[in-house]
């Protein structure tokens, strides 16, 4: 039986059909590839090696999970939906970058909305740049708790291994994190707090009244995280 020229052309197109490979899945990969090194471009990051904690309970991060977060670098520009957790041990923003560890050197502030274990959602801010105190220096990271025009507050986090005492087994060690607090004035003076109103009050002079008259009014100690944030926020409100 014969085949006409226009059969074998109808068979030729289907066969290209079914064997031509699908290009526009191959440009979709190398747009997003490009879009990706692009991104990291803008990123000041260098690899980071995690120390090595053998039988040592406890954990280097605030959370165990990278969470969708926004970037402002030092020129002003936001960087959205990066991946970051932060290392408490080493006091760094640490994101992958082809599977590798890396560590965000320089940056004006990182955010990011977390969900919790009671179903609320809260929201996580770190930045550096504040001035020297401590042994801290104006590179170290702090979580920014609140923030406004008069006031920021702030928590540095620290790690250091210890012998657990747990149950009295002294031969088993753990990661122990300390914090402290720290009220800033923007343009300011950075100061360590402990808590409590007099404590703060002395802090912060030109808001002693404020503050006296919002711990009143609300019953507050002022020794907690929370109470803390509360008083900020209500002392940078106009």
């Amino acid at each position: 039986m014969k085949i006409t020229y226009a059969l074998k052309l109808f068979l030729g197109i289907c066969l290209f059909a079914f064997t031509a490979p699908d290009l526009s899945g191959q440009n979709s990969t190398d747009t997003n590839t490009e879009n990706s090194q692009a991104i990291f471009e803008d990123l000041l990051i260098v690899p980071m090696r995690l120390p090595v904690l053998q039988e040592v309970g406890g954990s280097l991060f605030l959370s165990q999970e990278y969470n969708p977060a926004t970037i402002q670098i030092p020129s002003g520009k936001t960087i959205s939906n990066i991946p970051v957790k932060f290392n408490i041990f080493n006091n760094a923003i640490m994101l992958q970058k082809d599977g590798q560890d890396m560590k965000l050197e320089s940056f004006r502030s990182v955010f990011y909305d977390q969900v919790q274990n009671d179903g609320t959602v809260k929201h996580f801010e770190f930045g550096s740049g504040y001035p020297e105190i401590d042994k801290q220096t104006e590179r170290t990271i702090y979580q920014v708790l609140s923030k406004g025009p008069k006031v920021h507050l702030l928590k540095y986090m620290s790690q250091k291994v210890e012998d657990a005492a747990t149950l009295g087994d002294y031969s088993r060690r753990e990661i122990v994190t300390t914090e402290q607090f720290y009220i800033y004035v923007p343009g300011g003076a950075i100061k360590r707090i402990k808590g409590g109103k007099k404590d703060v009050a002395e802090a912060l002079p030109d808001l002693s009244v404020k503050i006296n008259e919002f711990v009143a009014a609300n019953s507050l100690k002022l020794k907690s995280e929370g109470e803390l944030t509360m008083l900020v926020e209500a002392l940078n409100k106009p």
